[in-house]
């Protein structure tokens, strides 16, 4: 998926005055892990909320919010690994 891209502190990149453009899957995904139901004023029910499982339960629910919400924004998840060391997932963006 190609759109703009945000730096490390979630800032739109620029380069010579213009937009960075790029491959913005990895980015769509942080977005979602990092964003908190009623952050996205046309969809405020959109977001995992991760920083509220950090100290919690590795669990189904954390599985099925990540499922739901990923599926929800069109990412197809073929693999989701959720350990106490982290969260992989494999999967890529329905193409239009």
């Amino acid at each position: 998926m190609v759109d703009v891209i945000l730096d490390h502190d979630q800032d739109i990149k620029i380069d010579n005055g213009d937009f960075v453009l790029g491959d913005s899957t990895y980015q769509h995904v942080e977005l979602m892990f990092i964003s908190t139901p009623g952050d996205w004023k046309e969809h405020i029910e959109t977001g995992i909320a991760i920083e509220r499982a950090a100290h919690g339960n590795v669990d189904r629910f954390l599985d099925r919010t990540i499922r739901v919400q990923l599926e929800a924004d069109g990412f197809k998840t073929s693999n989701l690994q959720i350990s106490p060391l982290g969260i992989s997932i494999n999967g890529n963006y329905d193409r239009l």
